[in-house]
């Protein structure tokens, strides 16, 4: 018999292509978005699973108890948003009343979370981090991210079950959302292209400053490996990353590449996000322990995205 997974956040950007690992690899998956709408024929959480600022503490572990044995995936997240409230309902209280409602249930076999590189906090230049590396957050976001983790991994060991941490670098590909430079570009290229023009200009006042870019379907693929890796470590934590470092002016030369229209940096501080100047990932662990291997180079990346006609898909779902 398939052993049955919950995803919460079942049609966010990352979520939906776990759901679509996870049912290709034999899962029974169940999906559940913010509102409580599910797919996999359990019917919707009765309940205000999500309703303004409202957690239902007595829908939930009726509805995880309704699905029997399962293991839990959290794909839900608010990612950079300006509105420290928002972060905190989404990456704090969520991730706290999820935890919760598993041990409640008493049905939770495992637990794996959609953690964040912003765990890290600044790290030093031409080093890659690793999951061994220190969490100091230095944005609210990442503080966010690394407190919503912290309750369902106690939560985990409470049940004395397994609790896995998926860290996500900068999450790239095709379905992305609306936010970070990648959705920019992108945003930017596509208009570009649509409209005939022959330049793109785009405000990157820190054109140097280089992230760790990973398509989605390998994120997805990381997440189906670790949730099939049995009970091993109370605890496990992988890096879901490229294992290179590439800066903006790079992003953006590897778009042009694609297609044909160069760019022009402007340089206007306006909205500017802070966070570490330069982060690459060590995806070691990951590759020896899972097996787990990058399929999709960044042109793939970039191939997909600007082939797509749908819209971008929401992260906060």
């Amino acid at each position: 018999m398939a052993r049955t997974v919950i995803i919460f956040g079942a049609r966010g950007f990352i979520g939906r292509r776990v759901a679509a690992a996870l049912t290709a690899d034999g899962w029974r998956c169940i999906g559940v978005d913010r509102y409580g709408r599910t797919t996999g024929g359990v019917g919707d959480i009765n309940g205000p699973y999500f309703s303004g600022s409202d957690w239902s503490p007595v829908a939930l572990p009726r509805f995880l108890r309704r699905c029997g044995p399962a293991a839990v995936v959290n794909a839900v997240g608010a990612s950079w948003s300006t509105d420290p409230a928002v972060l905190r309902r989404d990456n704090v209280l969520w991730p706290c009343r999820l935890g919760e409602a598993c041990e409640v249930s008493g049905s939770t076999e495992s637990i794996l979370h959609i953690g964040s590189s912003h765990e890290y906090g600044a790290t030093a230049p031409g080093v890659p981090v690793s999951e061994s590396s220190g969490l100091a957050p230095v944005t609210e976001y990442g503080r966010s991210k690394t407190a919503g983790a912290s309750y369902l991994i106690r939560a985990a060991c409470r049940m004395n079950s397994p609790a896995t941490v998926v860290r996500a670098f900068n999450v790239i590909g095709p379905g992305h959302g609306t936010h970070g430079i990648w959705a920019l570009a992108v945003g930017l290229y596509r208009a570009a292209a649509e409209a005939g023009a022959d330049r793109v200009v785009a405000n990157v006042p820190y054109p140097e400053t280089a992230r760790d870019l990973v398509d989605v379907r390998d994120v997805a693929r990381l997440v189906c490996l670790a949730a099939g890796r049995g009970s091993g470590a109370s605890v496990a934590t992988y890096n879901a990353g490229s294992g290179t470092a590439t800066s903006i002016r790079q992003l953006f030369d590897a778009f042009t590449e694609q297609t044909g229209i160069p760019y022009r940096f402007v340089r206007s501080p306006v909205d500017l996000r802070i966070g570490s100047a330069w982060q690459r990932a060590d995806v070691s662990h990951a590759e020896s322990r899972l097996g787990w291997m990058r399929n999709f180079t960044l042109a793939d990346s970039i191939r997909a995205c600007l082939a797509l006609d749908e819209p971008a898909a929401t992260a906060l779902v």
